[in-house]
């Protein structure tokens, strides 16, 4: 098993949806517009509830679900499923992406335990910031998410059978489509360590957003819905495999 497999595994087992410790603005920062976030606690069906889409940006960036699904409505952004968090340091992501305009869906913190007890006290260790052009994202706790590889929420979206009980503990949320133009969101994500200092962990998506929206080849790569996804998940243990 390489190095980076083992780490990534490592940190699903000690590390899903709620924090009590996500940065909250202050009065003097300004807000991303209302609006241009769905709210956490929007009403949704099955397929576009909040854990159902933070599973599927998850799955996506092990490269078991295309960038695109539901026919184009949204387009998962990419999260390093093998970053790490380096004590007293700063790891940064800079992904530069044209994309239509469209729903995004966007993960900024993925940990998962065998417990939920377990998970959600991993996930208290993170305080989240996100900006939209230079904006906040107002109380970002809420953004937390709490689920089950295999449970309720997730309708779906299938992992391979070593992670399938796991519970995860997500911070995630989903941009309706942004105004045509340059765009940058910028993901803050601060990770306190026991016995050595915090690391933090920075994003930034340089976006593109096209005038127009999802092209007929760009429907078209989403996967069949009422196929379901079970038919291009590789089942091979994630043991035995890492992410391309």
């Amino acid at each position: 098993m390489r190095a980076s497999t083992a780490a990534l595994l490592a940190a699903f087992l000690v590390a899903g949806c709620g924090s009590q410790h996500s940065a909250a603005p202050t009065a003097e920062r300004p807000l991303i517009p209302a609006g241009l976030v769905r709210p956490p606690d929007a009403k949704t069906d099955m397929d576009t509830n909040p854990a159902n889409l933070a599973s599927a940006v998850v799955t996506y960036n092990f490269h078991q679900l295309p960038e695109y699904i539901d026919a184009g409505a949204f387009r998962l952004l990419p999260y390093d499923v093998e970053r790490t968090v380096v004590p007293g340091g700063t790891v940064r992501n800079v992904w530069r992406l044209t994309v239509p305009r469209t729903g995004l869906v966007l993960d900024t913190v993925v940990t998962s335990a065998l417990t939920e007890a377990g998970s959600r006290a991993d996930a208290s260790r993170f305080d989240v910031d996100v900006t939209y052009d230079g904006r906040h994202l107002a109380q970002p706790h809420r953004y937390w998410l709490f689920y089950r590889n295999n449970g309720s929420q997730i309708c779906r979206i299938y992992f391979p059978g070593d992670l399938g009980a796991l519970h995860m503990s997500v911070h995630s949320l989903v941009f309706q489509p942004l105004p045509a133009g340059r765009h940058v969101v910028r993901v803050v994500v601060r990770q306190r360590i026991p016995g050595a200092a915090a690391g933090r962990l920075v994003s930034e998506y340089r976006l593109t957003v096209l005038h127009r929206g999802p092209t007929a080849r760009e429907r078209a790569v989403a996967p069949d819905p009422e196929a379901g996804d079970r038919a291009a998940v590789n089942r091979t243990p994630l043991t035995f495999r890492t992410p391309r």
